[in-house]
């Protein structure tokens, strides 16, 4: 049965019920009543640059969900800190049941983190709580608990995740930073996973300093600290009993990992300190660099400063008149180090990074969504799919500088989703997104046509409402005749209440008259309806 359904604010986004109230009140938003996400006012309207794309609602009323995947058609959605696997219906309804329900620790960047499905095979990323009871950080509950960051292995049997298998387990520290946990499907089945620095400066995070530090994950004898699995992504081959192969290292704080469908390539984004977001391809053995440089080696950051007196040293190591580039890591264990294929100077938070499938249109694009502004960002591909090629000479240098929204028009696909971005995915010619405080499943898609000629009447009874010849009624009831028999068909995800007053903005009369001229599309003159039918002034019977 199925019912109906800074550096970021990451850092204190996430929480028991109590805690999701103080969070949306210090940020001024209310909670909802469930408690479950915040509640943003009107003006917090999703929108997407390209007149020929729609947006609407999908899925409401999720607990924080942070990571979305498709088994068949339908959706898999992660809560971050219930630790509930949601499934919902191909047409947006919610089961009544979720699929998994696990325990885990979850304020800040932990919890119920990835997900990346393999037919009747689900494997999940999470911190586990060894209480056996969801927990924050800081609780009771917590002081002696030792919770692990974990990868398992799910049988899916239509209805269930059950037998779970263990297949990785790293440490998960009680400062909850930077657990990583984005997962994502190769071309031939192997599945990749992040983990981040988690707070740590050693071997994987290119401080190298001890000998005994091996990339096979041995103490030596001769060494008597750990070695900590961190800042790195993981490689499981399913094709193989799931062995799991170090993939990349120095890498310090990463959401997002997708791998183009055409060329098999992996991509991920990385969460600067301050400065210098980073969007990197990543082939075997590549190294991110972190933390010696983040972002282009050449630029100067002040996160990495050696004068600075940050990570890399202190004032005295090195002259004050210092300037210029970030040091470059030595290749260590054949892991070598390249500049990310583009970078933002001003961070934006970026989550996830994904490829459209063939029906959804931009096929040699790759797309990135950001918590702190709640955009989605397209960056068109080179012609070997290794990097990018921008017509604006604003991004020859690959670094987008200054604020997000000061941005070139051809970087910006979408914006505006109440309270940041946590997921994308593509899925049968849709976009989905997930937009983490507002727990709700956004989803663009091409708006549809039937095909059919729109009549010339239509277009006249355009032109003489503009010039005031017809009132505001008989206008109406021309485009509820267009819409009602099919002639042009109008993806609204939901229907407003019929309005009271019914008073069309002026902005709609210039839209139809610019329609009726031809300076428009009916596209653009579509965005006009949708508003109309939204807010209840044109209701489809």
């Amino acid at each position: 049965m199925i019912i109906t359904v800074s550096l970021f604010p990451f850092l204190v986004a996430y929480g028991d019920s109590e805690f999701t109230e103080y969070f949306c009140e210090l940020h001024g938003w209310p909670a909802t009543e469930t408690n479950k996400s915040c509640l943003f006012g009107k003006d917090q309207t999703p929108f997407v640059t390209d007149s020929n794309y729609t947006i609407g609602k999908f899925a409401t009323g999720l607990e924080f969900p942070v990571s979305i995947d498709f088994v068949g058609d339908d959706m898999l959605v992660l809560e971050k800190h219930s630790g509930k696997v949601i499934r919902i219906s191909d047409d947006g309804v919610l089961y009544d049941e979720p699929i998994l329900d696990v325990s885990v620790r979850f304020n800040y960047y932990s919890g119920l983190l990835g997900i990346a499905t393999l037919s009747d095979r689900i494997f999940l990323y999470y911190t586990e709580s060894e209480s056996g009871s969801d927990v924050r950080e800081g609780s009771s509950e917590l002081d002696s608990v030792d919770a692990k960051n974990r990868v398992y292995q799910y049988d899916w049997n239509g209805e269930k995740l059950s037998n779970p298998v263990l297949i990785k387990e790293f440490i998960a520290q009680l400062s909850n930073n930077h657990h990583g946990g984005a997962m994502t499907k190769g071309l031939d089945n192997e599945i990749y996973f992040v983990i981040g620095d988690e707070g740590q400066s050693g071997i994987f995070e290119n401080r190298v300093e001890n000998p005994c530090y091996k990339v096979s994950f041995v103490n030596d004898e001769c060494s008597t600290e750990p070695v900590y699995e961190t800042g790195s992504i993981f490689k499981i081959d399913t094709e193989r009993n799931n062995s799991i192969e170090l993939f990349a290292m120095g890498i310090r704080n990463s959401f997002g990992l997708g791998v183009d469908p055409v060329t098999g390539y992996l991509w991920d984004t990385e969460n600067g300190e301050n400065y210098f977001d980073e969007i990197n391809l990543v082939k075997p053995r590549f190294n991110s660099g972190w933390n010696s440089v983040i972002g282009p080696a050449d630029r100067e950051n002040p996160d990495t400063h050696p004068c600075a007196g940050g990570i890399l040293g202190n004032e005295s190591d090195c002259p004050v008149e210092y300037r210029g580039f970030q040091p470059i890591p030595p290749t260590f264990e054949n892991f070598v180090y390249s500049d990310p294929e583009f970078s933002f100077h001003e961070t934006v938070g970026p989550t996830a990074i994904a490829f459209p499938d063939d029906s959804f249109g931009y096929s040699d694009m790759l797309f990135v969504s950001d918590h702190n502004h709640a955009a989605i960002y397209n960056f068109p591909l080179n012609s070997d799919r290794t990097g990018f090629s921008f017509s604006s000479p604003d991004l020859k240098d690959l670094v987008a500088d200054g604020r997000w929204d000061r941005q070139p028009p051809e970087l910006i696909f979408a914006y505006n989703f109440p309270g940041g971005i946590s997921d994308i995915t593509f899925h049968n010619g849709v976009m989905y997104v997930a937009a983490l405080m507002d727990g709700t499943i956004y989803k663009i898609h091409l708006i549809e046509f039937t095909g059919t000629t729109v009549p010339d009447w239509i277009k006249n009874n355009a032109a003489w409402w503009v010039i005031g010849q017809i009132d505001d009624n008989a206008y109406v009831t021309g485009l509820q005749w267009l819409i009602t028999n099919g002639i042009m068909k109008i993806p609204i995800a939901e229907h407003g209440v019929q309005s009271e007053t019914s008073i069309i903005p002026e902005w709609i009369k210039t839209t139809a008259g610019w329609w009726a001229n031809g300076q428009i599309n009916e596209n653009q003159y579509i965005l006009g309806l949708q508003w109309l039918i939204k807010n209840g002034i044109i209701v489809i019977k």
